[in-house]
């Protein structure tokens, strides 16, 4: 499901300097500019009246209709993303003009954000590899570029949690360290849990090598179910079943269960993807609790 926007925009940023991230001065700047910027979401998952959730694109339009990379991560161009991060909450109608992401690192912490006076720059320094929350219009994110970016939520208790499963996280069963966590703070029954599994590198050419393998092994008793040789010391590893593996041995039921279908390396058109291009720009994927009307 494509939800497309085309329209006139006043983005007010604040400047970040690239190195320490502090702001060392704001200003207004009114940006008047015609756009065209889509985002994809997955059919079925969660209620649209209480939960906002998308998955940012490669690219946008300008007047013309020259596709732009949108850059949605700081470390690639600081300040073009300040700009377009404004620009995807505007296009999602999102009042708030803050995306809470956490400071990713390949762990498996999992960041509580539970205090609605904590800004997205305090939540940016945080070391992490998921963020749970129960507040309201508070836009949480992560930022992939192949591994496997996971949206949880439950109807019945109100939160939501965004996952950066990448190779790592989910050798250390990230996902379910994180609905255990939604159970702990939230009180989620996992049978509740919805779960969202956004493009990510597929088993068709995600390509590694035995010590890659040997934790999934050791932590994912169905291992084999996504790990396929290709050669002496050469494995196919799917992440997108390793994680849904992971999810269902939690508790989450296979019905409860979504997935973009997407590779990102054989759609690289339309998403980023490093093990394809190196040094790339990021997707984000986003959730958002909106407030009952």
């Amino acid at each position: 499901m494509i939800n497309f926007f085309k329209k006139k925009i006043i983005v007010i940023i604040h400047w970040i300097d690239d190195f320490d991230r502090v702001k060392f001065f704001s200003f207004f700047l009114e940006i008047f500019m015609n756009f065209s910027l889509q985002t994809h979401s997955i059919d079925g998952f969660g209620d649209s009246s209480r939960l906002l959730h998308a998955f940012s694109l490669r690219s946008f339009e300008r007047d013309g209709g020259v596709p732009e990379d949108l850059l949605l991560g700081r470390r690639t161009d600081p300040r073009s993303s300040e700009q377009h991060r404004q620009c995807l909450l505007e296009s999602l109608n999102i009042p708030s003009k803050e995306i809470f992401f956490v400071k990713q690192v390949h762990g498996d912490r999992v960041f509580v954000l539970d205090d609605p006076e904590v800004s997205a720059d305090q939540t940016e320094r945080e070391e992490a590899d998921a963020m749970i929350t129960h507040l309201k219009d508070k836009p949480i994110a992560v930022l992939t570029a192949d591994c496997v970016p996971v949206i949880l939520y439950d109807p019945e208790r109100q939160v939501a949690g965004v996952v950066h499963a990448g190779r790592k996280g989910s050798q250390m069963n990230l996902v379910a360290k994180t609905i255990s966590i939604l159970s702990k703070v939230y009180g989620s029954h996992p049978g509740n849990v919805r779960m969202a599994l956004g493009p990510a590198i597929g088993g068709c050419c995600y390509e590694v090598d035995e010590p890659c393998i040997e934790p999934f092994r050791k932590n994912y008793p169905e291992w084999e179910r996504f790990v396929t040789g290709r050669s002496p010391g050469r494995y196919m590893l799917d992440l997108l079943k390793a994680n849904e593996a992971d999810a269902v041995r939690a508790g989450v039921l296979k019905e409860h269960i979504h997935h973009s279908g997407e590779c990102t390396s054989c759609n690289n058109d339309r998403w980023y993807s490093y093990r394809k291009e190196g040094t790339t720009g990021r997707t984000v994927s986003l959730a958002m609790l909106r407030t009952a009307t």
